[in-house]
C-alpha cells in the first residue's frame, strides 16, 4: 500500500504546502496514522482511506500552525527575498493556477484535483465520484477548457 500510494499522498501534500521537506514529514505522518489505525479500515478504496487521513493530517497541521503568532510569521515571510527570480515567476504561475482552479465549479475542481493532483486515472476518479468514465472525461475536458480561458 505504501509503495503504490506514497507518491500520490506526497504530491497532495506538496501541492498544499509548497514545501518539500514539510510534505515528506506530513506524508510519513499519514502512513504512520494509517498503520496505527489499520484495524479501522473496513475495505473499499485504500486510496480514498489514505486521502482522508492525509486531508485530516493537513487540517491538523494548519490548526497547530495557527497557534503561532501570526504577526511574527508575516514579518519573517516578508523579510525573506526569493533566492532566484525563476522561483518568483514559478510561484506567480502557481498562484494564478490556484486562483483559476478556485473559480471552477465544485465538481470540476474535484475532478481536476483527483486527476492531476492526486494522479488518479479516469477509472479511479469515476469510482471515487460515482460517475461514469465518460462523464469524468467530459467534466475534465470542460474544466481544462475553462482553466485555459481563466489563464489567458
Amino acid at each position: 500500500m505504501y509503495e503504490v500510494n506514497e507518491p500520490l499522498i506526497y504530491r497532495f501534500m506538496l501541492w498544499r504546502t509548497k514545501d518539500s521537506m514539510l510534505a515528506e514529514d506530513l506524508t510519513s505522518s499519514v502512513f504512520e496514522k494509517a498503520w496505527r489505525s489499520r484495524q479501522s479500515f473496513k475495505g473499499g478504496s485504500a486510496k480514498a482511506w489514505l486521502h482522508k487521513i492525509a486531508h485530516n493530517t493537513l487540517i491538523d497541521y494548519w490548526r497547530k500552525r495557527q497557534d503561532i503568532n501570526d504577526e511574527a510569521a508575516v514579518l519573517s515571510a516578508a523579510s525573506e527575498a526569493p533566492a532566484v527570480g525563476e522561483n518568483l515567476d514559478q510561484q506567480l504561475l502557481v498562484n494564478n493556477l490556484k486562483q483559476a482552479v478556485a473559480k471552477l465549479p465544485a465538481e470540476m475542481r474535484l475532478v481536476v484535483k483527483l486527476r492531476f493532483i492526486n494522479g488518479l486515472s479516469v477509472r479511479q476518479t469515476s469510482q471515487e465520484l460515482s460517475l461514469t468514465e465518460a462523464n469524468v472525461r467530459v467534466i475534465q475536458y470542460r474544466a481544462l477548457h475553462k482553466l485555459r480561458g481563466y489563464l489567458e
